[in-house]
């Protein structure tokens, strides 16, 4: 009976029950924590920090399996520089450090209460990386369990914030993906990528009907998913918002599959989460139901913040409704970023129906979007061309509400939104790669955003 790695377990198991009913699966710090986790972890665990110097989220991140990892975001250049403590256990912890996916080299910890300075690894040049930290040599007996508790990896030489980033919206995709020569949805994406530095793109967005309908072959499934694939293959996070034509409830040609089960077809998503799922999305931290992305939430770090994007089902249940509200209250140091598919129209105003859905755009707003001062962005889709409008939270908070439909069928437009957390200040615009095309009506800069650091 090896009690240590048992009751290991146990804590382990009902900590991340606990961050799970919060809806911030394994991304928490403390409730006194001065600064969220850097961490996202993997068969693991953030917990209270007991060695010395208490780190400034005063947790860490608690690995303890062969299969457990690490993983933060650092800006700077140099060797990777890892503060962590071991449970000695016939030997300490080994961990292997990887880079921008590249493995640099491994480090044992040699101490159960200083957090030290462990370099790792040949310097990198100057960026923002993403680095991992992994347990490699795991070991336990029924009198020891042999653990790491990984407090910090940050670069050697410290870069400086680039207080300016940008991400990107997709608007309705449904007229782009009808035949297989249509090439508009994946020139887009590959105009993206392209661009990427000089964007600064740190996440891509879409506010759903990616397709229009479903048929036997899933054929436009089939396109989607390929112009996706440009953004996977240069891992940018990103995320889709659930369309009624997403679902079972459009059937072909557009019009509904079965006229009589429409509000039970609207929540069949089965098809769309067979062709898009949290591992493709890279950066999903949570669901409402697993093995669905209809509400799930992504997480990145950009501009010296921390955002969230939150992708909330159309005309949403209750209960996802709630969902997200625990999501955004458990995560209060996080800039959030609203997407779903029906919120606005075409002149800027909240939509009131929930059609065959189960609650109001009205009921959203009400209910979720005004009601907590993190949330900084919505973006939907669905009807109109495309519009804005602002609102004013329960917390004073400005709300800054985006509509980007289109239904184009000759180009392919994206919203591009440029924030700059040093000036407090977003602009935005929506550009057509397609045929080189600015949709200059629709700039629009604001000041005074209110990033929550």
């Amino acid at each position: 009976m090896r009690i240590s790695r048992s009751r290991s377990r146990l804590v382990a198991t009902v900590a991340a029950t606990v961050v799970a009913v919060a809806g911030g699966v394994f991304t928490g710090a403390t409730a006194n924590a001065a600064e969220p986790s850097p961490f996202t972890v993997v068969e693991g665990a953030i917990r209270t920090a007991t060695g010395t110097p208490v780190p400034a989220s005063g947790t860490h991140a608690s690995l303890w399996g062969n299969s457990s990892y690490a993983t933060t975001t650092s800006t700077g250049s140099g060797r990777v520089l890892i503060g962590a403590i071991g449970d000695y256990c016939e030997g300490w912890p080994t961990v292997r450090v990887t880079v921008d996916g590249v493995s640099v080299g491994q480090t044992t910890i040699v101490s159960a209460t200083s957090y030290g300075t462990y370099p790792v690894g040949a310097a990198v040049d100057a960026g923002q990386h993403t680095v991992r930290v992994q347990l490699v040599n795991d070991f336990r007996t029924d009198a020891c369990d042999r653990n790491v508790h990984i407090a910090y990896a940050r670069m050697e030489t410290a870069g400086a914030t680039d207080t300016k980033f940008s991400f990107a919206v997709l608007p309705d995709t449904q007229q782009e993906v009808l035949n297989s020569g249509d090439t508009r949805f994946r020139n887009r994406t590959n105009w993206l990528v392209q661009n990427r530095s000089a964007l600064d793109l740190r996440f891509v967005t879409h506010s759903g009907d990616v397709v229009n309908w479903d048929t036997p072959d899933h054929s436009q499934y089939v396109i989607a998913r390929d112009a996706m694939r440009p953004i996977e293959t240069a891992a940018i996070p990103y995320s889709l918002a659930i369309g009624n034509h997403d679902t079972q409830a459009t059937g072909v040609g557009g019009s509904a599959r079965d006229p009589a089960h429409t509000r039970e077809l609207v929540r069949d998503t089965t098809v769309f989460n067979q062709y898009f799922t949290a591992g493709q999305y890279r950066a999903v931290k949570g669901q409402f139901e697993a093995g669905k992305v209809d509400n799930s939430y992504s997480t990145f770090a950009a501009g010296g913040a921390q955002w969230l994007v939150l992708t909330v089902e159309l005309w949403p249940r209750v209960e996802a409704v709630n969902w997200a509200k625990n999501v955004v209250a458990a995560n209060p140091r996080h800039n959030v970023i609203v997407v779903t598919h029906d919120y606005i129209d075409g002149n800027g105003a909240i939509e009131q129906s929930a059609s065959y859905g189960a609650t109001s755009p009205q009921y959203l707003f009400d209910n979720l979007i005004k009601q907590y001062a993190n949330i900084r962005f919505v973006f939907s889709g669905h009807v109109g061309v495309a519009a804005n409008r602002v609102d004013t939270g329960v917390n004073g908070n400005k709300i800054y509400s985006f509509l980007q439909t289109f239904h184009s069928n000759t180009t392919n437009p994206v919203r591009l939104v440029e924030v700059d957390t040093a000036a407090n200040s977003l602009r935005t615009w929506i550009y057509a790669p397609y045929t080189n095309q600015s949709f200059t009506e629709y700039d629009r800069s604001f000041t005074g955003v209110g990033v929550v650091r």
